[in-house]
């Protein structure tokens, strides 16, 4: 598995279990490019420390505004879901 497809797995994952996280990665997805460029620069402006977790959350920031990323994650997140449903559904059916 490619790193590009290792992170769409976690951050998918993540946002399954993480209502917050995900609700920001779905306001990142609505975004227009201009606006995830101005949110890339703005948490690089803030999160600029050294340390390690705000290395990471730069990471993550830089990550999801990239074209297409944060839909793809949705998209993920909504295909586990539906799998589930449909699951839950034959099982109880």
């Amino acid at each position: 598995m490619s790193d590009y497809e290792q992170l769409l797995e976690e951050i998918s994952t993540a946002c399954i279990k993480n209502q917050e996280l995900h609700e920001i990665v779905q306001a990142i997805a609505a975004m227009d490019n201009l606006k995830r460029y101005e949110l890339r620069k703005s948490a690089s402006k803030v999160l600029k420390k050294q340390s390690g977790i705000d290395k990471e959350a730069l990471k993550f920031y830089f990550f999801i505004t990239e074209e297409n990323v944060a839909e793809e994650i949705l998209r993920r997140i909504n295909s586990v879901k539906r799998e589930t449903e449909n699951s839950g559904w034959t099982s109880s059916h």
